[in-house]
């Protein structure tokens, strides 16, 4: 794979037009055969690829993201700009309605403003432009999705975290799992809630306060900060952060782990989640990042792969990397992990191991191309082909940093 190569499927992947209602989009769809849509996080993924060869589509892919989302600050998990899903799939849609809804009414990992920030490089202009819908979608997120008002939002769905059928999930949805006949009721039972999380989280347990959703809103939190200069976000940022540390953290095993429920027990299962507030640098405690990184992340036996991060610890029973047609987070390694993950050991001064790690994934996608995922003991590439959030290889040798790219 070669950076042309990157290149090639983000601009083969890209789609741009009009909407009936008279809405200009343009946008990398993760995948043409099977994702056609706008997806979140795989917008946020494509931007910072997108910024190391385009700067002006990495712009546009966030502007169309905004649109799609409510004056508000609602933005949605998925936006259907060609066309709603079809019967046989829409059922399955986080919509407020079966049929016909413009955009999904969940949330995904919420890193709308650290994408925002790299793709703004030295523009002012696009800095300014992007503060008012960033606080926006920052207030909406802490006014709707912390009903107990603990610092720590909750997602309803299992696929608002991204990580759809991570084995996390699997006691605390049971039956309603993503990967599960009964997920269809899951979504019903939200929309008998009006996607209320006040009103759903009341009534039942199945609901999360997932570790990498709030490390992404913290590093969103923090991103806003740097691009407005406003205190605001710095204090809101370090409350997540505190109570990351203060409810998430298990210091016998050295993890961070969700809460789930209305009694808010931790999920005790290993997964790349836990290791995600590495990736928060300095707003962390240092012993805390030591932890992480030595005794997990660079640990053989746990997440030390050839080729990437696992999603799930080697150690762990639901370790299963292989392809599955319904379960893709439950071992396999994904590229965004590697981004997210190799910041963070840069950030703890582990540079040689952050490269070690951004090299293995890189020699995955070098053996197998642009897939959605990789098999981190062979290398052999999964799922979809030409996938765009993989595209993250041009950043690779950069890397995210958590303390901003110095706009």
């Amino acid at each position: 794979m070669t950076p042309l190569d990157a290149a090639g499927v983000l601009r083969a992947n890209w789609r741009e037009g009009v909407r009936r209602d008279g809405t200009r989009f343009a946008f990398t769809c993760p995948a043409p055969r099977r994702y056609k849509h706008q997806w979140y996080w795989d917008s946020c993924f494509h931007a910072v690829a997108w910024s190391r060869v385009d700067p002006a589509r990495a712009r546009e892919e966030l502007r169309t993201l905004v649109r799609a989302g409510r004056s508000d600050g609602f933005v949605p998990h998925t936006a259907f700009w060609q066309a709603s899903p079809r019967w046989r799939r829409a059922p399955l849609y986080a919509t407020a309605r079966v049929l016909g809804d413009a955009a999904t009414s969940s949330i995904q990992t919420p890193l709308l403003a650290v994408a925002w920030e790299r793709a703004a490089a030295e523009d002012r202009t696009f800095i300014a432009e992007g503060l008012a819908p960033l606080a926006a979608h920052a207030r909406w997120l802490a006014r709707e999705r912390d009903p107990d008002g603990d610092g720590l939002i909750t997602i309803m769905l299992p696929d608002e975290s991204g990580l759809d059928d991570s084995p996390k999930y699997d006691a605390v949805y049971g039956r309603l799992a993503h990967w599960r006949p009964g997920h269809a009721r899951l979504v019903q039972r939200c929309r008998r809630a009006r996607w209320s999380a006040r009103t759903y989280v009341a009534g039942c347990d199945e609901h999360v306060e997932d570790v990498l959703v709030n490390v992404a809103h913290a590093l969103s939190l923090r991103a806003l900060f740097r691009m407005s200069g406003d205190v605001e976000w710095a204090e809101r940022a370090s409350r997540v952060e505190t109570a990351l540390l203060e409810r998430c953290w298990d210091p016998r095993r050295g993890l961070f782990f969700d809460l789930a429920g209305r009694h808010e027990r931790r999920v005790e299962v290993s997964t790349w989640s836990s290791l995600a507030p590495l990736a928060l640098g300095d707003a962390l405690p240092r012993d805390v990042r030591e932890r992480l990184a030595e005794e997990h992340l660079l640990n053989p036996r746990r997440y030390g792969a050839r080729f990437g991060v696992p999603s799930v610890s080697m150690e762990e029973p639901s370790f299963r990397p292989g392809f599955d047609a319904f379960r893709t987070w439950r071992g396999a390694a994904w590229t965004c992990t590697a981004w997210l993950l190799a910041g963070g050991l840069r950030a703890l001064g582990a540079a040689d191991e952050a490269d070690r790690l951004a090299h293995n994934a890189l020699d995955a996608i070098a053996r197998s191309g642009l897939r959605e995922y990789y098999h981190p003991r062979t290398g052999a590439g999964h799922g979809e082909h030409r996938f765009g959030m993989s595209a993250l290889a041009l950043d690779l040798p950069r890397g995210f940093d958590p303390a901003g790219p110095g706009v």
